[in-house]
């Protein structure tokens, strides 16, 4: 190979490796939920974060004078297994097989994980709860809908006792659940529901997510409640 071609050579790999990186993005800078890289501070940790600060329609909320109306009730199809338990270290969540569907609106979103908050991130009326669930499910053009589930301290919660047995103590563990759980087997009876429209509640604090807390709790020991709260 002659040395022109040995540096036009040179310079496609240059060039394409160049190409390359720019098509992956660049991961997000740390965050927590304290200190110099807690809520406070979280817009001026990444650009990408501004949303944190400069948003006009954030999460979580305190749900106060709420407007009584008639509501499209919430349809929950089909009921996948949870596949992985998985400590990101922020949280908790649990992946799911695909299949499992939140119709609302005529608009369908499919459920893509559960994750929990010690204690609840969204408030009723003041009131803040021990935990609280987010189920979140996108459709097809992106957008999110997320389920909110409030636990209360009381009886022990069979379906969290079978996370528990796999729950991931450690930032980074991904644990394979042995015990079967299905999708929407976490859901109370009653499937009344807050809505309003907000934001991730974490960076990037994107806005456009679609929110509906149900009203009624979903009861769990003090044990387990602890159980969670450990590992966040």
């Amino acid at each position: 190979m002659s040395f022109k071609n040995t540096v036009i050579s040179i310079f496609v790999v240059v060039v394409v490796a160049l190409m390359l990186a720019e098509g992956e993005p660049k991961p997000y800078a740390n965050w927590s939920y304290d200190k110099e890289e807690g809520p406070k501070n979280w817009s001026s940790l990444d650009e990408r974060f501004h949303m944190c600060e400069e948003g006009l329609n954030q999460s979580p909320i305190n749900i106060t004078n709420a407007i009584d109306a008639q509501l499209n009730p919430l349809t929950f199809e089909s009921n996948s297994k949870a596949t992985t338990f998985v400590n990101n270290g922020h949280t908790v969540k649990v992946d799911f097989a695909g299949g499992s569907k939140l119709k609302i609106d005529d608009k369908e979103y499919s459920l893509k994980q559960i994750h929990f908050h010690t204690p609840s991130e969204n408030q009723i009326n003041g009131k803040s709860y021990p935990m609280e669930a987010h189920l979140v499910h996108a459709n097809n053009s992106g957008s999110l809908a997320v389920v909110g589930i409030m636990f209360e301290e009381g009886n022990e919660n069979l379906v969290l006792n079978k996370l528990l047995r796999n729950l991931p103590e450690n930032a980074n563990d991904k644990n394979e659940l042995k015990s079967e759980v299905k999708a929407y087997e976490i859901l109370p009876t009653t499937l009344d529901y807050f809505r309003f429209n907000g934001s991730l509640t974490t960076p990037p604090c994107t806005e456009g997510v679609k929110w509906f807390v149900l009203k009624t709790a979903v009861q769990a020991s003090k044990s387990q409640i602890n159980d969670f709260t450990k590992v966040m």
